[in-house]
């Protein structure tokens, strides 16, 4: 086949890849300028080797598709292998339909590399990819993305081998395998679909557990939370007995005064239990309870605003490592600043149409270098071991819905907000 032939045929094949792969990777810039250049270098790649032996050619191509994906989108190497294995096996099983649907009136189609037809197919296959690129949601994909189990990288490992091997197959056993095309796509949507049953299966247990343990962590915060509401209903039958006793021994000059300063100070003490007690979330109610304690303890001020109406997307267990990581970041910031303002914010709401969470901290800045290294994993500027993994944590959990978290820097605050679209 002539060069520019391969080219164009391997440009749409690799084009049709890439159009599925930046489906599912929307958060990046520009990654549809970068995935034409990756498309074309691949091409490229395969017109260079075109004469080399025919199965190390067909793994150099690959591999070099890997990894420039890699390279051009620095994507964790645990995650690319997943999310390759997975869309290798959506792609390879769209040409195995697309073929079986031009052979039932065409007989002859695909039995020797014709280019018009391979053309055809090629053309089928980059609509589809555009459709879905354009169209399909992948939310339940989502689901797998954010899990950390191997047994899903195993599985995603597997698929790709079996992907990999019948498009060898293909390439030098194209007789063998248009007789038995059936066979072959069969194979790989029955093993898809049991792995995928098996991995939701385990899945929601480990989501199941994750929950309980949620629970069994702010249980006993919601137990004191009442407790103190119980002591603080107690105590208003003392506050009756001494405004009682204030309307006895104060005279009519100054019993106004006296009052009111009284019943103010009786005023701010309850104004953050009954603010606390209207917060729906059990967790954020819970974290806000044990950082209102700790405050007290550290002479920080402690503020906060929750907006009754917000909807956050993340688990229980996510938002707890969430506001748990970013406040304990925050308070962390204040105790080790040498000033003596030592203040710490948290708001849950919405800015226009988007939710977001803020946390803010007075104390020093980070430094401009360290910057671009916060959000990596293990970076620390702090001695110690099993250090510098909040922020990471929390960039991971927040990326796998698609959202974002920012530091900026406004008055003499340190401010990490993250936006839910």
């Amino acid at each position: 086949m002539n060069n520019y032939k391969l080219f164009i045929l391997t440009f749409l094949e690799v084009g049709s890849f890439m159009l599925l792969w930046n489906r599912i990777n929307k958060k990046y810039e520009k990654r549809l300028y970068k995935s034409t250049f990756i498309v074309l270098f691949t091409s490229l790649i395969v017109l260079i080797t075109n004469n080399i032996y025919p199965p190390l050619q067909f793994s150099v191509n690959y591999l070099f598709l890997l990894l420039a994906i890699k390279l051009t989108f620095k994507k964790n190497i645990k995650h690319l292998l997943l999310e390759f294995g997975l869309l290798m096996a959506i792609f390879g099983t769209m040409q195995i339909i697309i073929i079986i649907m031009l052979r039932l009136p065409i007989r002859a189609f695909m039995v020797k590399d014709d280019f018009v037809y391979l053309l055809i197919a090629n053309l089928i296959c980059i609509l589809l990819s555009f459709c879905i690129y354009k169209y399909v949601h992948y939310g339940k994909l989502k689901f797998f993305f954010r899990q950390e189990s191997s047994k899903i990288y195993f599985f995603s490992v597997n698929l790709l081998m079996y992907i990999f091997i019948a498009k060898w197959t293909w390439n030098f056993k194209r007789l063998e395998f248009l007789d038995e095309i059936a066979l072959y796509l069969v194979i790989p949507i029955i093993f898809i679909l049991a792995n995928l049953f098996l991995l939701m299966y385990e899945m929601k247990n480990n989501e199941i557990k994750k929950s309980l343990e949620n629970y069994q962590k702010y249980s006993p915060v919601i137990s004191k939370l009442l407790e103190d509401v119980r002591r603080r209903q107690h105590d208003f039958k003392n506050h009756l007995n001494t405004v009682h006793s204030l309307v006895l021994v104060s005279d009519e000059k100054n019993l106004k005064e006296t009052m009111a300063r009284y019943i103010d100070s009786l005023n701010t003490s309850l104004e953050s239990m009954e603010n606390l007690l209207q917060i729906d979330n059990t967790v954020v109610a819970a974290i806000i309870y044990n950082k209102i304690n700790e405050a007290a303890k550290n002479n920080i001020e402690f503020k906060y605003i929750i907006q009754g109406d917000y909807k956050l997307s993340f688990k229980d267990h996510e938002l707890s490592e969430i506001l748990n990581n970013l406040l304990d970041n925050a308070f962390d910031a204040v105790l080790n600043s040498k000033s003596d303002l030592k203040k710490v914010f948290l708001n849950i709401g919405y800015l226009g149409e988007n939710c977001i969470i803020e946390i803010g901290n007075t104390g020093e800045r980070i430094d401009f270098n360290d910057i671009g290294k916060i959000f990596n994993a293990g970076y620390t500027t702090k001695e110690g071991e099993n250090r510098g993994y909040r922020l990471y944590n929390v960039k991971k959990i927040v990326e796998s819905y698609g959202a974002r978290i920012q530091l900026s820097f406004e008055n003499n605050y340190t401010i990490f907000s993250i936006k839910l679209i």
